[in-house]
């Protein structure tokens, strides 16, 4: 490295944490954005004079419109640069929650949704990129840790506030939450213009060479390791969407709680889920080497597995306990994927076709939830086969993972 090339990463250094902050809370905006419906449900039912079906659609329209961006969103990335795209992806979230909050009809709140839904879709392909050219891999843990929770902090934080916005008297002042997250996605936008810039140094292209030929696309795709990391995540995002999905429904169905008293259960298992990756974040940037990371990938990921498998059929006596192991493991199991992006990849250069195939799985995984609702309504235990079966392709994944890798290391050292 020359000495200009040194001094140009010490001065990032300071930047590179100035854009983390605004993407990370550009993200738990863009959640904030997507669950405001599920905080307003029932304002939204009786003021378009929709059904639970519908609302249905609305709450997973964006799982489809992720499956088909996904196809596209490493070349995009890789031809505008994370700026570009980040700024791209936000004006997409705002462009749609503007339609949604003047939408006074389910076909107009249909289409804010789907544009939506490109936000929401690719904000978790492009800040793991971003991160990985801004910190090299020594310091991406905590950066990526945080982030790593940017869905849950969202949850969180809408359920938090949407109270005090709306009249429940009303159904029409659902419009007051939706114009509100307009207005905060205004102002992360703005902050991101101010904050953002590309960085001198990326360390995604550290190890390449002058006269090396950049890496095509289709690398990428053809990447063992970016198929595996896709499968995880499908299993992983199908299992947790069961959990924070019906969970509540199940305690409430099988243990006589009110729908208050789960809520607030649930709350156990996101504020764990939070913990769990800031704490990983830490962890991460003090464990180095891909090996140790994979390593406690595999035991995190078994973990998750045998608690997605006991979801339908945990007891009144032990709901705490297992809320607190599942949220604990929820949150390292993506913490650790999202840093090791570049790692996953064939090629540093390539992290944002790993991320973009991380992102595919989590659509998949939630397009895969939308069949376990019928086989809920025969009995909560009939679905324990397919929270098991997440439970073993996540492991299983995780696992031939860390083999995958430890081949291409040991083939680069000879």
């Amino acid at each position: 490295m020359t000495e200009s090339a040194s001094k140009d990463r010490v001065r990032q250094e300071g930047r590179a944490w100035a854009v983390a902050i605004v993407a990370i809370i550009a993200s738990v905006l863009i959640s904030v954005n997507n669950q405001k419906l599920g905080a307003t449900s029932s304002l939204v039912l009786p003021a378009l004079g929709i059904d639970t079906s519908d609302m249905s659609i609305l709450m997973s329209v964006n799982g489809y419109v992720g499956f088909v961006l996904a196809f596209f969103a490493a070349t995009i990335i890789l031809k505008l640069g994370t700026k570009k795209t980040t700024l791209m992806v936000l004006a997409c979230a705002t462009v749609g929650a503007v339609i949604s909050a003047l939408a006074t009809s389910y076909d107009m709140l249909l289409v804010g949704r789907l544009i939506e839904g490109v936000g929401y879709s690719c904000i978790g392909t492009v800040v793991p990129v971003l991160f990985s050219e801004w910190f090299p891999p020594s310091k991406r843990g905590l950066p990526m840790g945080i982030f790593s929770v940017w869905v849950p902090f969202g949850g969180l934080f809408i359920m938090g506030t949407s109270g005090f916005l709306f009249d429940v008297g009303t159904p029409e002042s659902y419009h007051n939450v939706f114009w509100f997250v307009v207005a905060l996605l205004v102002v992360v936008i703005v902050a991101w213009l101010i904050a953002a810039k590309n960085p001198q140094v990326s360390y995604l292209d550290a190890d390449q060479s002058a006269d090396e030929e950049s890496p095509k696309v289709s690398e990428g795709f053809k990447s063992l390791s970016c198929w595996l990391a896709f499968l995880a995540f499908a299993a992983f995002s199908l299992g947790t969407a069961c959990v924070m999905n019906f969970e509540t429904l199940y305690m409430v169905q099988t243990m006589g709680m009110d729908q208050g008293a789960a809520n607030a259960q649930l709350n156990i298992l996101n504020i764990a889920v939070i913990a769990g990756g800031i704490v990983m974040g830490f962890v991460l940037n003090a464990v180095v080497g891909s090996m140790k990371r994979l390593t406690i990938l595999c035991v995190a990921s078994a973990v998750e597995g045998v608690a997605f498998a006991f979801a339908y059929i945990i007891t009144p006596d032990l709901i705490v306990p297992w809320m607190v192991v599942f949220g604990l493991a929820n949150g390292v199991v993506p913490a650790i994927f999202f840093t090791m992006v570049a790692e996953i990849a064939p090629r540093p250069q390539l992290a944002p076709v790993a991320s973009t195939l991380m992102s595919l799985g989590q659509c998949v995984g939630g397009i895969l939830f939308g069949s376990v609702g019928a086989i809920v309504a025969a009995a909560w235990s009939a679905a324990t086969g397919v929270l098991a079966a997440a439970g073993i392709v996540l492991f299983a994944s995780s696992l031939a993972l860390l083999f995958v890798i430890r081949a291409r290391l040991k083939k680069a050292q000879n």
